[in-house]
């Protein structure tokens, strides 16, 4: 292999590193991601992690694919390109999130989603219970944003 192919495939994957996100999707739109946690009274952790485009950027109406249609074309501006991986995307998303703020130590279990190129979420229950600290550390129910979870760890 030559210098020249391997400087390229070198600059190349660093470009991939470098956009990666840690391995997120979707974070570099315009969506406003939060978690909003919740501790029951039986110390169970529940949560919902959210991503939503703002409601000024959401058309009035939305497009609906025809089997006619052309297949390359985008029905609106804005918003995600669902596709098969849009669910595990979303769970990886979910996973680095609830970690990351400290608020599920030992991962969690998906009980609900909901995927639209407008809005996904995915409510969880953490595989863990609420301690004490967790419980003055999150309180009852609070929303969380990136700013939170970033100074959390």
């Amino acid at each position: 292999m030559s210098r020249c192919a391997i400087l390229v495939l070198v600059s190349v994957a660093l470009l991939m590193g470098c956009s990666a996100n840690n391995g997120r999707s979707y974070v570099a739109t315009e969506m406003a991601e939060t978690l909003e946690v919740e501790i029951l009274p039986n110390t169970s952790k529940m949560f919902t992690y959210r991503l939503r485009w703002p409601e000024e950027h959401i058309p009035s109406h939305i497009q609906v694919a025809r089997n006619g249609s052309s297949p390359g074309r985008d029905f609106a501006q804005g918003g995600v390109n669902l596709g098969r991986d849009t669910h595990d995307r979303l769970l990886a998303n979910t996973d680095y999130v609830v970690e990351r703020s400290g608020f599920c130590r030992e991962g969690f279990f998906e009980l609900d989603r909901s995927i639209s190129r407008y809005h996904l979420w995915v409510r969880g229950e953490c595989k863990d219970s609420a301690t004490a600290a967790d419980q003055q550390l999150f309180g009852v129910k609070q929303t969380l944003t990136p700013e939170r979870w970033r100074k959390s760890s």
